[in-house]
């Protein structure tokens, strides 16, 4: 692998022909395509630098309701304040910022009251919160290391549990994940560990509830407080992809995803609002301005994706079974 190379992290994952690291239309929140009307949401880790863009995004497409949680009040005051102006004149849309922490079932519940009482049943569950501690096996402290489970394995499935509980068997889930699944990256164990089991927590829930929407989303190699040193040379990646990558899977037009995994990849050049994003991660996908994107060449080659499970987590790739694998 060429280091040197800023997309040295996006090639060995590309599907489609084209490599853009750009944004494309299709997915820009003011599309009236991805119109979030009516619809509530709750997003959590929205502290951060993604999950507030998603918030963003969710306002500019005039949901009817948004929840953001994290751990900071005053930074969740303050997103609040502003993703209100956000909102389109006339949606209507009521934001609500609760603190919680989401390891804590006791929390987690508090957090599903208050959401309950100020929008209602909740459509649409984004677990962007996460934990990247980092440390070599054995060496780092037990405590830290785990702590990475605590968030996005713990954390993630109280939150969605509650989710179910209220959605009366629909709603859509998504889950943000990491290429680094198919990675070995020394020192980040405990980060991979449990995205990989997050990833069979969401495989199972899309094979056990049918009415349940569910999609992981691969946000790229994003600028943020997580981003780990060695990685900041490739961090080209817009969090506002991941903004509209969300709108547009709880669009019907991404129902032949479910249960996938996606990701995004391009740089966001202000002061445009991003538009639409190019998936990779175990799939990534491209997209180009200015002429037909790739979401329309991965569209022309559904029957074979999901034919061949070419969104999913595949790490095995011998033909095992009887008579053993068909050696060359």
């Amino acid at each position: 692998m060429d280091y040197s190379d800023p997309d040295a992290f996006t090639l060995p994952y590309q599907l489609t022909k084209q490599v853009r690291r750009d944004v494309y239309p299709l997915l820009e929140p003011t599309q009236p395509e991805l119109s979030a009307k009516g619809k509530t949401v709750l997003i959590t880790g929205v502290s951060g630098g993604i999950g507030k863009v998603i918030a963003e995004s969710w306002a500019i497409a005039g949901a009817s309701g948004i929840v953001i949680t994290g751990r900071k009040v005053d930074v969740l005051e303050s997103i609040a304040a502003h993703i209100q102006t956000l909102a389109p004149p006339g949606s209507g849309t009521k934001i609500l910022a609760h603190a919680a922490d989401i390891t804590d079932a006791t929390s987690v519940a508090a957090l599903f009251a208050a959401a309950a009482s100020s929008v209602g049943k909740l459509d649409v569950l984004i677990n962007s919160a996460g934990s990247l501690a980092l440390g070599p096996v054995g060496a780092a402290d037990p405590a830290k290391f785990f702590a990475d489970f605590q968030v996005n394995v713990l954390g993630t499935y109280l939150v969605t549990h509650h989710f179910l509980a209220q959605a009366d068997g629909t709603g859509t889930v998504i889950s943000l994940n990491t290429m680094a699944i198919a990675h070995v990256f020394p020192g980040m164990a405990g980060y991979t560990a449990s995205k990989l089991a997050l990833t069979r927590v969401m495989d199972n829930l899309h094979a056990e509830q049918a009415s349940v929407r569910v999609f992981m989303l691969v946000p790229g190699i994003v600028r943020t407080e997580m981003t780990v040193e060695a990685l900041e040379p490739y961090a080209k990646d817009s969090a506002w992809l991941s903004g509209g990558w969300t709108l547009f899977l709880a669009t019907p037009r991404a129902e032949w995803m479910r249960g996938g995994i996606v990701s995004v990849n391009c740089e966001y050049r202000p002061p445009s609002l991003p538009s639409a994003p190019k998936p990779r991660g175990v799939l990534f996908l491209t997209w180009e301005r200015r002429r037909t994107g790739d979401i329309e060449e991965m569209e022309a080659h559904k029957d074979q994706i999901v034919r061949d499970n070419l969104l999913g987590r595949a790490f095995l790739n011998a033909k095992l079974g009887k008579d053993g694998h068909p050696w060359t």
